[in-house]
């Protein structure tokens, strides 16, 4: 129902926060000056990384802040040209693994997600995100031929990641997850090649383009071979 759906899921609550963006004719009624520095900088970066780093210290903090971060930005609606409405500021340090996942999928990833984090055995102050995006026909890209929803799992800068981002991911892959290219998985070729169904034709035109492998590097070399 919407051009551009996503929502934020706090864990260790029921909360979620929507946010939806839609082509408009206009005439752009924007934020005003204070409105956009109360939200955007001052509580979404200021306070959330004071908020993080106290969370870092004292890690059973974390599930009574994000009942309060959840419910801390108020509703709001506006107009603005695009890149004032998709492009946001982040000055808050994290570490960030995110999935393609079959879109069908979504409801019982985000399930078992969630009955993750309820063990107990993780404390994760950052909202998980998820967004959608319609099948393509693009080799490599991670919705090839599929509907898709992503979800994003972030944890704060400092903070143990390691094992919540293995859990997780063993959830995504189960699903036939692809990672994103630019963000931390620890998937190889013999994984993607499952994943992608183009990667063969892919890598044949690396092979003729880049013989040299002038472009490659270390992650290249795990995720192609």
């Amino acid at each position: 129902g919407n051009d551009h759906f996503e929502f934020f899921w706090f864990p260790h609550t029921g909360n979620t926060n929507t946010k939806r963006n839609n082509i408009t004719e206009g005439p752009a009624q924007p934020l005003s000056d204070f409105k956009a520095w109360l939200d955007d900088d001052f509580l979404s970066n200021t306070v959330f990384d004071r908020v993080n780093r106290l969370c870092r210290r004292f890690p059973s903090l974390v599930p009574g802040v994000n009942r309060i971060s959840s419910r801390a930005l108020s509703a709001r609606t506006y107009t603005d040209v695009s890149h004032k409405v998709f492009a946001s500021v982040r000055d808050v340090r994290f570490v960030e693994m995110e999935y393609a996942i079959p879109a069908e999928h979504v409801v019982d990833v985000l399930r078992e997600a969630r009955s993750i984090v309820d063990r107990g055995d993780h404390r994760v102050s950052f909202p998980v995100e998820v967004r959608f995006a319609p099948a393509d026909e693009v080799w490599l890209s991670t919705a090839h031929e599929r509907e898709t929803a992503y979800v994003a799992v972030h944890m704060y800068a400092g903070m143990p990641y390691e094992a919540y981002f293995a859990d997780l991911e063993a959830v995504f892959t189960s699903v036939g997850g692809r990672p994103h290219w630019g963000k931390m998985h620890t998937r190889d070729r013999s994984y993607l090649e499952k994943v992608y169904p183009r990667m063969s034709d892919a890598l044949a035109v690396r092979d003729r383009v880049d013989p040299h492998r002038r472009f490659g590097n270390a992650y290249l070399d795990r995720v192609f071979g």
